[in-house]
């Protein structure tokens, strides 16, 4: 074979070689994972759980279910990234009620971290909590498990005290009772920071280190001194970008502090919106759901306030958790007509909710028409009102 001919076979053979090595390097990156397991008790149930997915509910999510046959069951399904899945079942035996209501206790739940590849191994048993746990899996789990293992039997106890107390008619004894499950639940913050601050490599301590800052059971400097010392490879997980905006936000959300920028399209009819347009006035920014209650009862007194200082007060809503079309229809219903945006969990621009590290709802911001942040409330009440008619008498 002349040399021509030598080139193009080679030619050829390192296209065909490059061909298969695509064709094995998709093979080899999964789409989906598997989790199975058998927990005592469970018997012929469902378990409901909810996926990250963006094209369903408001907040990202579509739930689905898996079928439990003899306390056993097998769930193959696809997703993208690290997420902490909770799953659970609506046995009478897990659910924590009272005369009111039910407490949605977290020991009530099979939980496990699911990303493409997984193989998950579950094993226990359903008593009055999920004592069951991910655990000769992979690493991830395992951490997972082990910890889980240490914490729910302490929630179990915590709020079993709590629903005793609801039954109890005696006010000293459900005081008593309180005060205990107040005592366990502060062993079980303590062991989740011990988690988060000495497992600075392990995905778990991630996500609860980003859960327990959103629900503000840690403090700033220990979740900023923990979050220093993460392991570079946490860096391209959500969770890691999540505590990262809430540590930008403790800084930038401090009394004093010019307000983090809102500018976005993310608005109900898709103009344009920039917070800066509002300097040379006074501004609450209300972070709010529909879902939400006490946000909802709040509203027609925001109202209220928006007429009484009408061009010397503005007014931003910033939904999270509804989709656009029921927030319209609401604000249409009520003539709520004060500027309305919306918070996208995963968009790098428009996650306010992060970037002002909201940890509850309603939370407002009073800030000043120098753009400055007077005053964060977080929850219902009268004081950012009140504090708003001190600033415009």
């Amino acid at each position: 074979m002349n040399n021509l001919g030598s080139n193009i076979m080679l030619v050829l053979l390192v296209v065909f070689l490059a061909s298969c090595k695509n064709e094995v390097s998709e093979v080899e990156t999964p789409k989906t994972f598997t989790l199975e397991g058998t927990i005592e008790g469970l018997e012929n149930n469902t378990l409901y759980y909810r996926m990250p997915n963006k094209d369903y509910d408001a907040l990202g999510y579509r739930t689905d279910s898996v079928v439990v046959t003899n306390g056993s069951f097998t769930l193959t399904d696809s997703i993208e990234g690290h997420h902490f899945v909770t799953f659970f079942t609506r046995m009478k035996e897990l659910i924590k009620g009272t005369p009111r209501g039910y407490y949605p206790a977290k020991s009530g739940y099979l939980a496990a971290i699911l990303y493409p590849g997984a193989n998950i191994k579950v094993s226990g048993k359903a008593s009055d909590f999920m004592d069951a746990y991910p655990e000769n899996s992979d690493s991830i789990n395992n951490e997972l498990g082990t910890f889980h293992k240490k914490i729910y039997p302490l929630m179990n106890e915590s709020v079993n005290y709590l629903v005793k107390s609801s039954f109890e008619e005696n006010e000293d004894i459900q005081n008593t009772l309180k005060e205990k499950a107040d005592s366990v639940t502060a062993i079980v913050n303590d062991v989740k920071k011990e988690f988060v601050t000495n497992n600075p490599s392990s995905v778990a301590a991630l996500y609860y280190l980003s859960d327990m800052m959103m629900r503000s059971q840690i403090d700033n400097d220990i979740a900023i001194e923990a979050f220093n010392n993460l392991d570079s490879a946490l860096t391209d997980m959500a969770y890691y970008k999540d505590i990262s905006y809430r540590v930008n936000a403790i800084n930038s959300t401090k009394e004093g502090a010019v307000a983090p920028a809102i500018k976005t399209t993310s608005t109900l009819d898709g103009n344009e919106f920039d917070l800066a347009s509002y300097r040379g006035k006074y501004v609450m920014v209300d972070f709010w759901g529909i879902w939400c209650g006490p946000c909802v009862s709040e509203m027609p007194k925001v109202k209220e306030f928006s007429k009484k200082y009408n061009g010397r007060l503005e007014i931003l809503g910033v939904n999270s958790g509804d989709k656009k079309q029921r927030i319209i229809d609401f604000v249409n219903k009520n003539d709520y007509q004060w500027q309305q945006v919306m918070d996208v969990r995963d968009s790098e621009v428009d996650n306010f909710v992060l970037r002002y590290n909201v940890n509850a709802f309603p939370t407002k911001f009073i800030i000043d028409p120098e753009g400055k942040i007077v005053k964060k409330f977080v929850g219902s009440g009268e004081e950012a009102f009140t504090l708003l008619e001190e600033l415009l008498k």
